[in-house]
């Protein structure tokens, strides 16, 4: 009986709803964007404010505290919706084919077209993507397929699955084939119910994320405090209520809420990069990530070379002839289930008629061989495939020389071994890897040779300058991997090789010092690989791991970054963080800018958030303290949170340079703020307290403003400088020679906004804004340039630093990037 539907059923069917039609978008709904742009908390209150703003009759002031919020928002939904879109068309390209029988032929489909009812081939690297039920194996030969459910169940160990047992989407297939009924698709399916909303979005906080959060979160606690100790003294001096809703608003403006949607819209600006230049990003977050990564592990197969695999020879041993290897390996190879590139290449290179084997044994990376047991005229026995220590293990010295001598040529070799045993199906256990017979006589061994991709050797080059340390973690002959990782551009006298079998005999201790001591890793399990990588990561390493196999998804799973190749296994391009289009190895160096690219814009959009909140709050506590009224009204508050912070933002995030940061964030910001923000409060503080008049408060409020502009605005330009570039000029000229023309210029464009508004009485008047006489016009410009000149002699002497640490040391000062890299070295 044919297994399967007719194309005219699996229509009608599709035409019922009963196709596997579930959401597979990669990222949120214009809803869900929309929402976190609008539910943060300080948005939150702010618009409470404005909802009593409105309440009291102060609609103006209503409209200018939520105009800039409302604003972010827009602005902030476009451009990650933007972003969406781009991506959800990358991942269409990435979407998993699905083998079908209909007609009774296989048919390759797009998964979106599984309809219910529907045989599906379920072959290793495969992902099951609807449910159902085992049908059909091979019981003459493979009685089963071993199935990883670790990305259900969270357990890595293989699951023998025979016919009646239950796929469940989500799953893998490692070991066999199988077909499989299904009956559960859509949004019904386990994988679906499971992930509901989660494969769409994963919040997953990195670094960056929770630096800018704990700052976030600790201004939030700063003006809730400052807003009572607000309202109490109002309620003192019995302050009329509106007024003092005006002051909170002021207050709580201080909360830079536009941090967390700056992150939002670098992580979609460096995902559209990086798209554009052959990556898929599949959490947006990950570009970031990147930025932070000192050691990158990579298999061999698919990542240092292509996919392709060349039959290079055959090489008989003991008494078997040329023709008679070229016979028997071309028969078994044609005859057995192998579908991968090694068995591809030999039948091509070998053809021969199929023959029925009795049963057999798919090969598993765990144990590295496969086996098939024949009783015909032509072969008769078991016949085993594999590395050859497995294979061999107590091969002679001259066996052990021509492995060594084609592995130090770049050759991958494998042994094919036959012994007279039988093996029937009921001999494979279910619970427990099959065992090699015990009388293998070795036929020959088998060469091949990889193809090296193109311009591997700079793509390496480029990971050392930015002081990314290498590994490589390859199945293959440690030798072969060593010879081809040489080849590549590794150091043969620093780079030195181990194979999985001397680890397997370490050691716990052993194995971590081997480790890392190593650079080339050949003849390792999946186990250790996914052990290595954890060890990187107890070492304090951040750690990324590229490969394209089954025998990857553990290890791309435990990195703090997976990255696949488009052509590799569905397995590993559903848990990879960052999928490689068209396998543009060459792409990741710009991945890895990308992320310092983020790195390097928010701290500059930190700096001139949180430059603006410390004078402001400083300001603020300074007008309480001299019994002063409040130094700013809400519609000033709107013209110095826009000009020369909020619109300024955008532009900062977009130019970002792609240089290693040489200091983390909080450090970098920290360094520039509290100089910054403290020797500003002081100049405008004189300012205030010399023109400040009761009669003609908006006057003193609007100078106050006009001064603040002008510092806030000089930050845009100096945000672009490093702590230590400060020590490097020895002369005003070669200061000015660094400085970055861009930032200048939209400098000039913001003052030239601030201009239009002075010019239009109307604007002017909705600012509450005045015109300074002459005098007061070269006291602003004093005030100002007085900071700049104190900011510029305190960052050059270290003055906080002697003043704020004890037995400070000036030798001490400068701090290597993370990893080593140069700053200076700049990337296009």
């Amino acid at each position: 009986m044919a297994i399967g539907l007719t194309s005219a059923e699996a229509a009608q069917r599709l035409r019922d709803g009963q196709g596997n039609n579930a959401d597979l978008r990669s990222s949120r709904s214009l809803q869900d964007i929309f929402i976190s742009n609008f539910l943060n908390i300080a948005n939150v209150i702010l618009l409470g404010i404005v909802m009593v703003l409105l309440i009291v009759g102060s609609v103006g002031d209503a409209f200018v505290t939520g105009g800039v919020v409302v604003v972010n928002i827009i602005i902030g939904t476009f451009q990650e919706y933007r972003s969406k879109r781009k991506l959800d068309q990358i991942a269409l390209l990435t979407r998993p084919k699905v083998t079908v029988l209909r007609d009774g032929k296989p048919q390759e489909i797009d998964q979106a077209a599984v309809v219910l009812g529907d045989a599906i081939v379920f072959q290793a690297g495969d992902q099951a993507v609807v449910d159902g039920a085992v049908v059909q194996t091979d019981p003459e030969t493979v009685p089963r397929v071993d199935v990883d459910e670790s990305l259900l169940t969270g357990e890595s160990d293989l699951i023998a699955k025979r016919p009646g047992d239950e796929i469940l989407s989500g799953s893998f297939a490692v070991v066999g084939e199988a077909v499989y009924i299904a009956e559960k698709v859509g949004n019904d399916s386990f994988a679906q119910k499971l992930t509901a909303g989660a494969r769409e979005y994963t919040n997953f906080v990195t670094p960056l994320q929770e630096q800018i959060s704990i700052i976030v979160r600790v201004l939030v606690v700063l003006a809730v405090a400052l807003s009572i100790l607000l309202g109490l003294r109002d309620a003192f001096n019995e302050q009329p209520f509106n007024e003092s809703i005006e002051d909170m608003a002021v207050v709580v403006s201080l909360i830079p809420q536009g941090l967390l949607l700056m992150i939002t819209v670098a992580y979609a600006l460096g995902a559209v990069r990086i798209a554009g230049k052959g990556a898929l990003v599949q959490k947006s977050n990950a570009v970031e990530s990147l930025s932070n990564v000192n050691v990158l592990c990579m298999d061999k197969t698919g990542t240092l070379t292509t996919n392709r695999i060349l039959f290079d020879a055959l090489h008989p041993m003991g008494n078997t002839e040329l023709d008679s290897f070229k016979t028997v390996m071309g028969t078994y190879i044609v005859s057995t289930g192998a579908k991968n590139r090694t068995a591809e290449a030999l039948a091509d290179a070998l053809p021969q008629p199929a023959q029925k084997p009795v049963a057999e044994i798919p090969f598993s990376s765990a144990r590295k061989w496969s086996g098939a047991s024949f009783d015909t005229d032509m072969l008769k026995g078991t016949y085993i495939l594999g590395a050859p220590e497995m294979v061999l293990p107590e091969m002679s010295i001259d066996t052990q020389d021509k492995i060594t001598e084609l592995a130090n040529q770049g050759l991958r070799v494998l042994a094919f071994a036959q012994s007279p045993q039988m093996t029937q199906p009921e001999d494979i256990p279910d619970d427990q890897e099959p065992a090699l017979p015990s009388d293998l006589a070795p036929i020959g061994l088998i060469s091949f040779s990889d193809e090296l991709r193109p311009n591997v050797q700079d793509v390496l080059a480029g990971f050392r300058t930015a002081n990314i340390q290498l590994r490589v973690i390859s199945g293959d002959n440690p030798e072969t991997v060593a010879a081809l990782a040489y080849q590549a551009g590794f150091d043969p006298e620093t780079d030195k090789g181990i194979s999985g079998v001397e680890l397997a005999t370490l050691t716990d201790a052993g194995f971590v010092e081997a480790v890392r001591t190593h650079t080339i890793f050949g003849r390792i399990t999946p186990e250790q690989k996914q052990r290595i990588v954890d060890i990187l990561r107890d070492d304090g390493y951040y750690v990324a791991m590229m490969g394209d196999g089954v025998n990857d998804v553990l290890s791309l799973k435990k990195a703090q970054v997976g990255i696949a190749m488009e052509d590799g296994s569905q397995a590993t391009r559903s848990v990879a963080d960052i999928v490689l289009l068209g396998n543009r190895f060459e792409v990741l160096p710009d991945a890895f800018i990308e992320g310092q690219r983020i790195l390097n814009g928010m701290n500059d959009n930190t700096r001139l958030f949180l430059t603006r909140t410390l004078y402001a709050a400083l300001l603020i506590v300074l007008a309480g303290f001299i019994g002063s009224e409040f130094p700013y009204s809400p519609r000033h508050n709107a013209l110095l949170t826009s000009l020369p912070v909020g619109i300024p933002a955008f532009f900062l995030s977009y130019w970002a340079r792609g240089v290693q940061p040489k200091k983390n964030l909080l450090r970098m910001t920290t360094e520039f703020v509290f100089p910054a923000g403290t020797l500003l409060m002081l100049c405008l503080s004189v300012l205030w307290i010399f023109n400040y008049d009761e009669q003609d408060v908006m006057h003193s409020q609007s100078l106050l403003t006009i001064a603040s502009l002008g510092g806030g605005l000089l930050v845009i330009v100096l945000a672009g400088f490093d702590r230590d570039d400060w020590y490097q000029w020895d002369t005003l000229q070669s200061a000015f020679q660094n400085l970055d023309p861009r930032r200048i210029g939209l400098m000039i464009a913001m003052f030239i906004g601030f201009l239009i508004v002075m010019a239009i009485e109307g604007a002017r008047d909705f600012f509450e804004m005045t015109i300074p006489n002459t005098n007061e016009v070269f006291a602003i410009v004093g005030v100002v340039g007085a900071w700049l000149v104190g900011i510029a002699l305190i960052w050059r002497f270290d003055v906080f630093e002697w003043l704020l640490i004890p037995n400070y040391r000036p030798e001490l000062r400068s701090e290597q990037p993370a990893g080593g890299a140069d700053r200076d070295a700049e990337h296009p």
